[in-house]
C-alpha cells in the first residue's frame, strides 16, 4: 500500500524514488497512457513525494518501446538535477519491483527484504497521478484506467471506469465479444486472474481486462521434462524451477529453502518457455506454500 511504502522505519536511508512506467506485462498500455494524457497531474505527485519526504533523486524507468512518454518524461525534467529517464529494455518482467530496482540502480533487495533496504521507493506512474489529482481537487480514487483488449474483444482500447462497474458493462462499451469467446483475465496473459461472473466489479487494482478465445485460452497437454533448463534461462530472479519442482514432489522443504524459492515473483516466464508445456509457474506457487507451512502438500 502507498501509504506503507511512504512510511519506512528509516526515511534518511533514501536516496532514490523509482516512478514504474515499465507496463508490468504484455497488452497493457494502460500506464503508457497515464504518461501521454495526465504528466502534469504525475509530475505534481512526484514532486510532493520527493519535497515532502525529502527525497534526492528520482528517476523514471520507461519501457523503450514507449518512444512518446519517454521524450515527455525528458522535455519535462530537462535541467533539473533531481530527476532522471531511464530508458529499459522492453523485456517481461521489467516492471517487476526488485528487478526495477536491479536495472534502474544497480542494487539488489536482500532475500526477505524491501526496497527501502536499498534506498529506494518505488511508485508506480499511475498512482504517483492519482496523488497528484488528489492533493489539486481533494477527490478520492473513484475511477481506473483499463487497458481492454485480446482476440476475443470486438474493439480493443484504453477507457477509464468508475470502480465498481460491471465488467460487462465495460465490454459492452468496447463493443461486446466476439463468438469465439471463452475466457476473461483480469490482468495481463502471465499473471492475470481468470473471472468467472462477467458481473463482477471493476476494482481499484485492475489495470487491465483481457478477453481470449477458445483457441487463445486452451492449455496444452503437459509433456515430461526433458531438463533442457529453459526455465533456468528464463527466470528473472536467477532460480532453478526445474530443481525445486523436484524438491516439491519429494515434500523437500529444507531443499525448497536452500533453492530459495520464496524469491519466486511468479512471473510464469518459466512456464512459456517450457517446451513441454507444463505448468512450471503453478508447481513454483505450490511450492512457496509447502516452504511457508513447513511441509506437507
Amino acid at each position: 500500500p502507498t501509504a506503507v511504502k511512504l512510511s519506512p522505519k528509516d526515511l534518511s536511508a533514501i536516496d532514490t524514488l523509482i516512478i514504474n512506467g515499465a507496463e508490468c506485462e504484455p497488452y497493457i498500455t494502460a500506464d503508457n497512457r497515464e504518461f501521454l494524457e495526465c504528466s502534469d497531474t504525475v509530475m505534481r505527485g512526484v514532486k510532493a513525494v520527493k519535497e515532502l519526504l525529502g527525497i534526492k533523486n528520482v528517476v523514471f524507468g520507461i519501457e523503450r518501446n514507449k518512444p512518446q512518454a519517454i521524450d515527455l518524461m525528458f522535455s519535462l525534467t530537462k535541467g533539473d538535477a533531481g530527476y532522471a529517464v531511464h530508458p529499459l529494455d522492453s523485456r517481461y518482467p521489467q516492471g517487476a519491483e526488485k528487478v526495477l530496482i536491479e536495472q534502474v540502480t544497480g542494487r539488489e533487495v536482500p532475500r526477505g527484504g524491501l526496497p527501502s533496504d536499498v534506498g529506494v521507493i518505488v511508485m508506480n506512474v499511475t498512482t504517483v497521478s492519482t496523488l497528484g489529482k488528489y492533493l489539486d481537487t481533494g477527490m478520492p480514487l473513484t475511477t481506473k484506467r483499463l487497458t481492454v483488449d485480446g482476440d476475443a474483444v470486438n474493439q480493443a482500447k484504453n477507457v477509464e471506469v468508475v470502480i465498481g462497474t460491471p465488467i460487462e458493462e465495460v465490454l459492452e462499451f468496447c463493443g461486446g465479444v466476439k463468438d469465439d469467446f471463452a475466457k476473461l483475465l483480469m490482468g495481463g496473459p502471465m499473471m492475470g486472474t481468470a473471472v468467472a461472473d462477467l458481473q463482477s466489479p471493476v476494482l481499484k487494482q485492475n489495470n487491465a481486462l483481457l478477453c481470449l478465445s477458445e483457441k487463445a485460452a486452451a492449455l496444452p497437454a503437459p509433456g515430461p521434462c526433458i531438463r533442457c533448463g529453459r526455465c533456468i534461462e528464463a527466470c528473472p530472479m536467477g532460480l532453478s524451477p526445474v530443481e525445486i519442482a523436484g524438491a516439491f514432489q519429494k515434500g523437500n522443504v529444507e531443499g525448497l529453502n536452500e533453492m530459495m524459492v520464496d524469491l519466486c515473483i511468479g512471473c510464469g516466464c518459466c512456464t512459456f518457455v517450457c517446451p513441454a508445456k507444463r505448468p512450471v509457474c503453478q508447481t513454483m506457487n505450490l511450492a512457496k506454500v509447502m516452504q511457508k507451512k513447513g511441509g506437507g502438500k
